[in-house]
């Protein structure tokens, strides 16, 4: 998943924007309401990867749309007065340069929405359009510690966050999803809390509260339900009294809103 809005200030620069169009060359089901897709090529051998929450934004064509050869971000814009493209925000979830292969991990909504209903149905030799990447979060190394807290949209960030994090530094991983199947592994190191969804808006917040978690100065990302990061990042700064530099909660959706 990727952001609908953000405070977060320090990331990676902008790499040039470009469109791909890729093959998709594997499907995997990860959970019950998660698939990962992977797509590769060597058009992504140029792929300016930068790891934690990377995102690109997915474009999604009417089925009898006429799409112009070649497809590039200037003949795709050229088109916008004709048809413009249902579009989605995806984090990376993994990109391998020697393979030039990406995984973008989709939740199986089960309200329709054009990236979760084009993840039920891809195979092998579907192609997936994308545009991007977006700049990365830069996890603040001289933090004494780190917190990662989300929903299951948060997940695919979690997971590359924590392949970059430093070993000899403690990390705290909330991870709210529907229940048990829905767990995941995640990378070695940190110590992670998984919550079952009991329909209230604060159980992250709640969680993180009741937490025994490190004194020292916090470098923390959020991500997930807008109301939910509005209540962690209250209890973050109002009652832990963090340094609001160091907490950077980001929406990747709204509750009541069509889904991805």
């Amino acid at each position: 998943m990727g952001a609908m809005n953000t405070t977060v200030s320090r990331r990676s620069r902008r790499q040039q924007t470009k469109l791909w169009r890729v093959p998709v060359l594997r499907v995997a089901r990860l959970t019950p309401r998660m698939t990962r897709v992977t797509v590769g090529g060597p058009d992504l051998a140029d792929f300016a990867a930068a790891g934690t929450d990377q995102n690109v934004m997915l474009y999604f064509y009417p089925d009898d749309v006429e799409l112009p050869e070649p497809l590039t971000l200037e003949s795709a814009r050229g088109m916008w007065s004709q048809v413009r493209p249902l579009t989605r925000t995806y984090t990376v979830s993994r990109y391998d340069r020697e393979t030039c292969e990406i995984d973008f991990d989709f939740v199986l909504h089960s309200d329709a929405g054009p990236a979760s209903d084009w993840a039920k149905q891809a195979a092998p030799g579907d192609h997936l359009i994308f545009v991007g990447p977006s700049p990365a979060y830069q996890p603040d190394h001289t933090a004494d510690w780190h917190l990662l807290a989300g929903d299951e949209t948060a997940l695919p960030a979690i997971t590359a966050i924590l392949r970059e994090l430093r070993d000899d530094v403690p990390v705290h991983v909330f991870v709210e999803v529907t229940d048990a199947t829905d767990e995941q592994p995640l990378p070695p190191g940190a110590h992670v809390t998984w919550l079952h969804r009991d329909g209230t808006d604060d159980l992250l917040a709640r969680a993180v509260a009741a937490a025994d978690l490190p004194s020292g100065r916090v470098d923390a990302w959020l991500a997930g339900e807008r109301s939910s990061m509005v209540a962690l990042r209250r209890h973050l700064l109002s009652d832990r009294g963090h340094d609001r530099a160091g907490v950077r909660p980001t929406t990747y959706w709204r509750r009541g809103e069509t889904g991805n």
